[in-house]
């Protein structure tokens, strides 16, 4: 069940930190880059699978820009991984705040230094590391770093966050850092849903509003159902210099004058990630790239800076109009408006079906297959499909398919996935997407036969991974040995490489199936050196790559 949580009162202008009062105002330090500060990310934007924690800050395409600091603190952690924030610092200040930096290149001397005698002690590259003990310490103006594009990044940044050391609730960096921005975020669409008869939602029109000047917008009225009614606004917004489209500050909506739904994004918990897609049209997010807010839903509430009223629904009678009006504005207060007017006419025919209630836990079982879904799993109640048949997926062949949802839908917890029978070790729980391609699930083995987590309802399918991961060498650049590695289906599991019988470091750039190694390392020697790299998938499939490298004298 999701946990509750009491996080503490943030105000535009005051944060209360372990019963301290701090202005923000006077916390405004110089930027943690000596560049102007470009947003391509901001806070709590929605992405597909988590709000964003922090804001990612623009380095003009390039690697290797000093990362400077702005107030005195400790290294507390240092993360290496292939994923995620790539190399990440984090650094705790006396007032109670941490400020993390992501995707980094590299880090200062001598927190370099100490990472590598971690990855050799522990022959593993990704390490997370508790640094505290020893007392690295910068001021005002050091360089902590330089930025990079490691990990999950999408191209060259920095991604900035603040934190609250006690709690990790994460805080909206521009509390603190200022841009310059008077440019007014777009109303793009209204999107009108409706809830059916049987409590499933529908999505059912799609309304341009029509820009009337002085930063406000209008339509026509807007034909309803009786019922009850929700909308979502398509919203973009950008900043001076910079066309990357940001999210949504604060927002309000309104209907006959009493507010329906609030949202301002001063900070977030981790915790709340899988209600992004509460507020979020995912559909959508997925076949548009529309971001679309939502103002209703059942778990609409429990987001940080959010206010509902009645989960946001309007109740609206045959014949009856109602007035709407949506307010969205950044945080340097630039506004939009919008304005409309519900008329509710006559109800489209409803046909009875099958569904599965979200205010209800489900076991769905079908052939082998069970599907246990939990009374917080979803996020509204769905029409039930319940089949397990064979389907042609887009690699063209043949497989058993368990549908449960005619589309995939993202869930607020976790279902389990369990299929009897009799499996070797080559067997993958997979989900089926939208365009039919195969996703691979952790898979768990036991004596009645596989069972996994997923995030997604949809369908599912269980597949025999029986190739070997590609390992493939391309060569010499700049000191650097690079290898490609990929695996088909189930994924890399782990890898290994050692140069003369020693294990050596050996970097891996997930997103690009990369894997590079300097040749300074101290396992390199003058004259012929063997290289040997090993790369298991996740069921256990091996593949061995050697080759034997020449280095001057």
């Amino acid at each position: 069940m999701f946990r509750f949580f009491i996080f503490f009162v943030f105000i535009i202008f005051y944060c209360r930190f372990d019963g301290k009062i701090l202005s923000a105002q006077k916390r405004v330090y110089d930027a943690p880059l000596p560049i102007p500060l470009l947003l391509s990310g901001s806070f709590g934007e929605l992405r597909e699978t988590h709000f964003h924690s922090g804001v990612d800050l623009k380095t003009g395409g390039v690697v290797g820009v000093p990362v400077i600091g702005m107030a005195e603190g400790i290294v507390s952690r240092v993360k290496v991984s292939s994923v995620g924030y790539g190399n990440a610092l984090y650094v705790e200040h006396a007032d109670g705040t941490t400020t993390v930096y992501g995707h980094l290149l590299r880090y200062t001397p001598e927190v370099t230094r100490i990472i590598r005698e971690k990855q050799y002690e522990g022959e593993s590259f990704e390490v997370d590391l508790d640094m505290k003990a020893y007392g690295i310490t910068f001021r005002p103006g050091d360089t902590l770093a330089y930025t990079g594009n490691t990990g999950s990044s999408g191209g060259p940044h920095l991604h900035f966050e603040y934190r609250d050391t006690r709690t990790e609730a994460v805080l909206n960096p521009l509390l603190f850092l200022k841009i310059e921005d008077n440019i007014v975020p777009k109303i793009r669409a209204l999107y009108l849903y409706y809830m059916t008869e049987d409590g499933c939602v529908e999505r059912r029109k799609r309304i341009v509003p029509k820009y009337l000047g002085n930063r406000k917008y209008g339509c026509g009225e807007i034909t309803v159902s009786p019922g009850r009614n929700g909308v979502g606004f398509y919203l973009t917004d950008v900043m001076n210099g910079s066309w990357n489209k940001l999210g949504i500050y604060r927002m309000e909506m309104s209907v006959d004058g009493e507010k329906k739904f609030e949202m301002q994004v001063d900070t977030c918990l981790f915790d709340c990630n899988p209600l992004v897609n509460e507020i979020k049209d995912f559909e959508l997010y997925r076949s548009e790239r529309e971001t679309v807010y939502r103002t209703f839903g059942r778990y609409m509430s429990r987001i940080p800076g959010v206010k509902i009223a009645d989960e946001g629904w309007i109740d609206i009678g045959k014949g009856e109009k109602k007035k709407g009006c949506v307010k969205v504005a950044d945080i340097n207060g630039n506004e939009a408006e919008f304005c409309f007017t519900f008329v509710a006419r006559d109800s489209f025919p409803f046909r009875e079906r099958k569904v599965l209630d979200c205010r209800r836990e489900h076991v769905i079982e079908e052939k082998n297959y069970k599907l246990l879904l939990d009374d917080s799993a979803l996020f509204v109640s769905l029409p039930y499909v319940g089949t397990a048949d064979t389907m042609t997926l887009a690699d063209g062949r043949l497989y058993t398919v368990f549908c449960v949802s005619c589309q995939e839908r993202p869930l607020f917890q976790a279902a389990r996935l369990e299929v009897k029978g009799r499996f070797d070790e080559t067997a993958v729980v997979c989900r089926v997407t939208d365009k039919k391609t195969l996703v691979a699930l952790p898979t768990c083995y036991g004596e009645n036969g596989l069972s996994a987590i997923s995030g997604y309802i949809g369908s599912y399918a269980v597949v025999s991974d029986t190739v070997a991961p590609v390992v493939k060498y391309i060569g010499m650049a700049s000191g650097m040995l690079k290898f490609v590695i990929q695996d088909e289906l189930s994924g890399i599991a782990t890898y290994r490489g050692e140069v003369n019988g020693k294990w050596g470091l050996f970097e891996y750039d997930a997103k690009n199936d990369l894997l590079t190694c300097r040749v300074n390392e101290p396992v390199f020697v003058r004259g012929r050196n063997e290289v040997r790299l090993v790369v298991k998938d996740k069921v256990g499939n091996i593949t061995e790559k050697q080759i034997v490298l020449q280095l001057g004298k």
